[in-house]
């Protein structure tokens, strides 16, 4: 590699282009093992991430239904009377 870029020409710039290419491409490292799975792509459930949701889910649904019947049961006795 010439210390003085100034006194060559354009083709030895081009050629020393290319070998410092060639040597960078030898240089480049492959990783020696794959990247990790993710955890949960190996899970056969494919509801696992709102497992934790469904729980509310229900709790909610009960708790509006006991309220609807309640409103119910005193609509229809306000309107009965």
């Amino acid at each position: 590699m010439p210390a003085d870029f100034d006194s060559g020409g354009i083709a030895d710039r081009e050629t020393l282009v290319r070998r410092l290419l060639r040597r960078a491409v030898g240089r480049v490292r492959r990783p020696r093992k794959p990247a990790p799975e993710v955890p949960f792509g190996r899970e056969s459930d494919p509801n696992v991430e709102f497992a934790d949701r469904q729980t509310g889910g229900t709790a909610w649904l009960l708790g509006a239904l006991s309220v609807f019947v309640a409103v119910y049961a005193i609509w229809t006795k306000l309107g009965a009377s």
